[in-house]
């Protein structure tokens, strides 16, 4: 005799290729059976080596069947047949223990599983970032006091701020992440139909979408159910809308005043507003009417550089290092400057000493901040450009006072120039809406467990074995978030209204619309009459709507063609300034770096709250794109992969229990819903990444002006939009690679064997109606997809069995099937 080894494999969380199947494998002796647990074996008895045989396959059928050619069906086998040999649970339970474990209290993975402990994982997840972000919160509110809502965090090397600003808004939207991630399960869980929700649908011929996110279903599941949705959703949409700008760098920049006057000044000679005013005439470059020194008037401001200049306070420049100082935007000794004019001596007045003056501020448009000295006395607004060769001559205002020598105040240099900063509004959003999440999700999970608990409690008050009712009302009350879940409702409960359509497909459910009347569809009511079977190989994109993929194409086009056509129409400004546009020159603007080059200036208000919330909402609208193109990948993902799942069961390689959301038994346990690790984590991994690259490419630009004492002027510092074309060109590569992969994918074949019915719930209830034999327990055990029966008229019937892989037949073409 032979010796047959019934290997059981653990309950596994992957429903694909690389986990070991629940399978039976022959050697030499047929009087002994082993099964392989976790710490047991159990021999399998020759009285129940009949029962092991008709599970069993010879060592002749091991390999898969044979696909058949369209050449070789001319003989198809119609000869009548009803598979037999149906597995009994009752019978293998007595030898493998584990098949008739349903004690959640002593199994780990059963307990893990549950769909009420995977959303409580979910509450705790968006509990613990909750914490984070009101701890962060209290924290630096408590250290580091804000202004106008704006706080500092650090201040100090450049390097240093950079680093950290770039791995905390990577912390940041691995956060956020989290919470879309957490909200996006329970929407999909929330959003999937009961038995009931399906029954009453098909009975009125709609479907609905099984395993994978849904707007349809939104439209039929209860009140509360889509409260809960919405709540989730609208508090999730804001988050990346503002949440990558919560921490934000911000450099210094000086103010100062400029005073052109003639020798006598220095000597301490009489001077008066009225000439300079005269002077300047309408010349941008002198035209201080919208800044203001802050608390000092310039009487007193002029009146005391003439005193430090008297005092050697001030050190002499030549007008080639003058005007190389003051170009610089950042320069850290920019400080009040007195330009000395070789012409200014023919004045008419004795009090005339004072030519021209102005107070320069850091500027947040396109202009150069050293207008007054780049201008060269032309009145024209001069944009900045490349770092002129060295200047030897410059004119000043209307008048043409050519500059003789300038003499600038002394500055200490400070170190923090560079800074770290966070916005007290921004975070104090985003609690409140992760509060908001986190008050959903624990609503969603109490009423679940309220409804599990009324279930349970009326099992014990009417009793398992006497009350079959309740089994009825369970099964309509379960939620089909699954495949498996599906398929183990319909088996038990067979749909009549999909009786005998054994191979329909989703495209017999779809709605039909006429050429001349597109837009008056009718639900479509597919025959019932048999159908030949025939090999369909088709792609995975067609698992998913066309809408669909449509969507998500032109989501991505409008967002690569948006960002780059908006650097686009930034450079051009850098080419108007003479910039050679290299990529070489883009890597030395920085990655995510603030530059004075690149700020976007569209007139938005300088003072803040309202300028920092204002830019804020702007900058970061391509988050909240991106979002909606993840949700859409993530939902074509998994509706591809729903598909490719079914497509397999029909294979023995593939013969295993299914994956449903209450495992019992061997049943295996699903810690997702419907998109599998291999492919959720680095989708999540690729949006934390691509939402980071999207905020460093458009981000906000914070610029605090600094008084020549070090002082900070609150008055005239601002935020503004800034860009980094090196961070939007990786970002625009970034986002081709993964639109493409995600094309690729769509262009894989299906085997072709099984009918596409994607997520839809009436072709995967036409696919159920198994035989009387598995409608109890057959749900339970490892399934396989086949002809079970063909009846003396010659028409055969597909559907799940237990049955031996000997016992069931492939579909042949050329025969009829209901």
């Amino acid at each position: 005799m032979e010796r047959m080894h019934y290997h059981q494999v653990s309950g596994s969380t992957e429903p694909y290729p690389g986990i070991e199947p629940i399978e039976f494998l022959e050697t030499l002796d047929l009087t002994h059976a082993l099964t392989t647990t976790e710490n047991s074996e159990y021999p399998i008895h020759q009285q129940v080596i009949n029962r092991a045989e008709s599970l069993a396959t010879s060592s002749e059928d091991t390999a898969s069947y044979p696909r058949t050619n369209t050449t070789d069906s001319l003989a198809a086998d119609k000869t009548a047949f009803r598979a037999d040999g149906f597995a009994d649970k009752q019978t293998l339970a007595g030898y493998f223990p584990r098949i008739s474990d349903a004690n959640e209290k002593t199994s780990l993975r059963i307990r893990l599983s549950k769909r009420n402990q995977a959303l409580l994982l979910q509450v705790a997840l968006i509990g613990t970032i909750f914490g984070t972000n009101l701890s962060i919160l209290v924290y630096a509110s408590s250290k580091y006091p804000a202004r106008d809502g704006v706080g500092l965090l650090y201040a100090g090397e450049c390097d240093t701020v950079k680093s950290a600003n770039r791995w905390l808004h990577l912390l940041i939207n691995v956060l956020s992440t989290g919470m879309i991630s957490a909200s996006s399960f329970c929407i999909q869980l929330q959003a999937s139909p009961t038995r009931a929700d399906v029954d009453k649908m098909h009975s009125l011929n709609k479907w609905l979408d099984i395993g994978a996110p849904s707007l349809r279903n939104l439209r039929y599941i209860g009140r509360w159910r889509l409260a809960s949705c919405i709540v989730l959703a609208f508090s999730s949409l804001p988050i990346h809308l503002i949440f990558n700008s919560a921490v934000f760098q911000a450099l210094a920049s000086n103010d100062y005043s400029v005073a052109v006057v003639n020798e006598p000044f220095l000597s301490g000679a009489g001077w008066d507003l009225s000439t300079a005013i005269r002077n300047r005439g309408s010349d941008p470059g002198w035209d201080d009417a919208k800044i203001n020194a802050p608390n000092v008037t310039y009487e007193s401001l002029i009146e005391g550089m003439q005193k430090d200049v008297m005092n050697d306070l001030y050190e002499m420049k030549n007008v080639s290092e003058c005007y190389a100082l003051y170009e610089d935007y950042w320069a850290i000794r920019q400080g009040n400057v007195v330009v000395v004019a070789k012409n200014g001596s023919n004045t008419k007045s004795e009090n005339d000493s004072l030519l021209l003056y102005t107070f320069v501020t850091p500027r947040y448009d396109n202009y150069a901040k050293n207008l007054w000295a780049a201008e060269n006395g032309t009145a024209i607004s001069i944009a900045f450009s490349p770092s002129p060769p060295p200047i030897t001559t410059v004119y000043l205002g209307p008048p043409h006072y050519e500059a003789s020598y300038c003499l600038v105040q002394f500055v200490n240099p400070t170190s923090d120039r560079c800074r770290l900063e966070y916005s007290t509004h921004i975070l104090l959003a985003v609690c409140a809406l992760n509060f908001l999440k986190l008050l959903a999700l624990f609503f969603v999970w109490v009423s679940r467990k309220r409804a599990e608990r009324r279930r349970k409690i009326r099992s014990e008050e009417w009793g398992v074995v006497v009350d079959t009712q309740e089994h009825v009302l369970a099964r309509q009350e379960a939620v089909l978030s699954t495949l498996g879940d599906a398929i183990q409702s319909f088996m038990q409960e067979p749909d009549e209204t999909t009786k005998n359509m054994c191979l329909a497909t989703k495209y017999d459910f779809l709605q039909k619309s006429t050429l001349f009347k597109r837009w008056r569809k009718k639900e479509s009511e597919p025959p019932v009459h048999p159908r030949k079977w025939k090999m369909s190989q088709r792609r995975w994109m067609s698992a998913a709507t066309w809408p669909q993929w449509v969507c998500l194409v032109f989501l991505y086009i409008a967002f690569l063609v948006g960002i780059f056509t908006a650097m686009g129409l930034l450079v051009t400004s850098l080419k108007n300034r003479h910039f050679v546009l290299t990529f070489s020159f883009f890597q030395s603007l920085g990655f995510g770096s603030v530059s004075e080059l690149t700020y976007l200036n569209i007139q938005l208000p300088r003072a803040d709250p309202v300028g920092l919330i204002s830019n804020v909402l702007i900058i970061n609208s391509p988050q909240l794109l991106f979002s909606i193109m993840y949700t859409v990948c993530g939902a074509i993902i998994t509706t591809c992969l729903v598909q490719r799942e079914f497509s397999l069961m029909y294979t023995r390689a593939h013969r295993k229990p299914l994956r449903v959301s209450e495992p019992v038994g061997i049943q295996r346990s699903s810690y997702f819903i419907s998109l599998p690790f291999r492919y959720g984590i680095p989708l999540n991994l690729f949006s934390a990444v691509f939402h980071w690259l999207v905020s460093q490419s458009y981000f906000l630009a914070r610029i605090t002006a600094l008084l020549p004492t070090g002082e900070e002027d609150y008055a005239n510092s601002f935020s503004t939009l800034g860009y980094s074309p090196y961070a939007i060109i990786v970002t625009g590569i970034v986002g081709f690679i993964q639109v493409t992969t995600i094309i690729l994918l769509g262009c894989r074949r299906y085997d072709g064997t099984m009918s596409m019915v994607s997520t839809n719930s009436l072709a995967i209830s036409a696919a159920c109606h198994g035989l009387a034999e598995d409608r109890e327990f057959g749900h339970e055990l490892p399934l396989q997809w086949g002809v079970v029966e063909i009846g003396e008229d010659g028409i055969g019937h597909c559907a799940f069995t237990t049955a031996p892989h000997h016992v069931i037949r492939k579909a042949e073409e050329g025969v009829l099937y209901q």
